[in-house]
């Protein structure tokens, strides 16, 4: 295999293909790396990979669910994180929280006159899923007490926030570090590992053809990616350079540094530790109609790599 073409996008949940291309662990392996940056290009990734030009993507699991649906060939060989987002909320809504719990949705419209509105990401991404999931399963609240508007990124979740346009969102980090350095008047109500163990969010998506014809190689990919998160869990200090060099003036090091501190960072490789909640994903999106049937965990992951570079 001459060229192995990499998807990727640059938010804190693909932090270990920053570590690989910063650290050079993609230089070790053999083929020349040919990596595309699908930033602010929605989900686009997804048409790319189904088109076959892509061999390796790091996405969220909601993506590669859609694509497994409709076989799509490729399997998800490594997580990325778990428990990674939080649920945040101005510091007037923390406080009916507090005395509340999920009462406090109903406070709020009584004392406001309106719905609470969360804005998050588009519908069929991972903090979407997510935050229906919470107010559906795990709180109960009513739709009639809930405005939900999906956006096109991080960017702008965050200007709906500080404009005052919206009262919360379910978001990953480095957003909530960020904000908070910035005096922002917004809480961490709740965090994904309180109310979803394991919660799936950024994985690595392989192609069928890349363990089919190159086995070695995709053991060495798979290899490579359990070194980046063993650097990430050994040395933040190298993460946050290397995910702040992907984004630019847009994330200083020092807040990168700082976001790596959250409980939110839960940086893992294996597969295994997502799997049971990628399920609760599965039901939600086929509730919400963005899939139509449930797809299997062996339809959807490829365990026996991990497990191989693993003993």
């Amino acid at each position: 295999m001459d060229t192995l073409n990499v998807a990727f996008k640059p938010p804190f949940p693909f932090l270990q293909y920053h570590v690989m291309n910063q650290e050079g662990y993609f230089e070790e392996l053999a083929p020349t790396i040919e990596a595309t940056n699908f930033a602010n290009e929605g989900l686009t990734i997804v048409s790319a990979y189904s088109d076959g030009d892509v061999d390796l993507a790091f996405m969220g699991i909601t993506p590669a669910i859609k694509m497994k649906s409709k076989g799509v060939p490729g399997k998800v060989t490594a997580a990325n994180h778990k428990n990674g987002f939080v649920v945040f909320a101005h510091k007037d809504f923390a406080a009916l929280w507090d005395e509340h719990g999920a009462d406090a949705f109903q406070k709020f419209r009584e004392e406001k006159g309106r719905k609470f509105k969360f804005s998050t990401f588009p519908k069929g991404s991972v903090a979407f899923i997510l935050l229906q999931y919470w107010l559906r399963e795990e709180l109960g609240v009513s739709p009639d007490l809930v405005d939900v508007e999906p956006m096109a990124g991080g960017s702008p979740v965050k200007r709906s926030l500080l404009s005052g346009n919206v009262d919360g969102t379910v978001i990953m980090e480095p957003i909530p570090t960020a904000l908070e350095a910035r005096g922002a008047p917004f809480e961490r109500i709740t965090w994904a590992g309180s109310f979803m163990s394991g919660q799936p969010g950024g994985i690595m998506f392989m192609h069928d053809r890349l363990w089919n014809e190159n086995p070695d190689l995709a053991e060495s990919v798979v290899a490579q990616h359990t070194r980046a998160t063993e650097t990430i869990q050994k040395q933040p200090a190298v993460a946050a350079k290397a995910v702040s060099k992907a984004k630019g003036d847009k994330l200083p090091t020092e807040i990168a540094r700082k976001a790596l501190n959250s409980k939110a960072s839960n940086y893992i490789s294996d597969p295994a530790g997502i799997t049971e909640s990628t399920q609760l994903f599965v039901k939600q999106m086929e509730e919400l109609g963005q899939i139509d049937s449930g797809v299997s965990t062996d339809t959807i992951f490829e365990q026996s790599l991990y497990d191989t570079i693993a003993e």
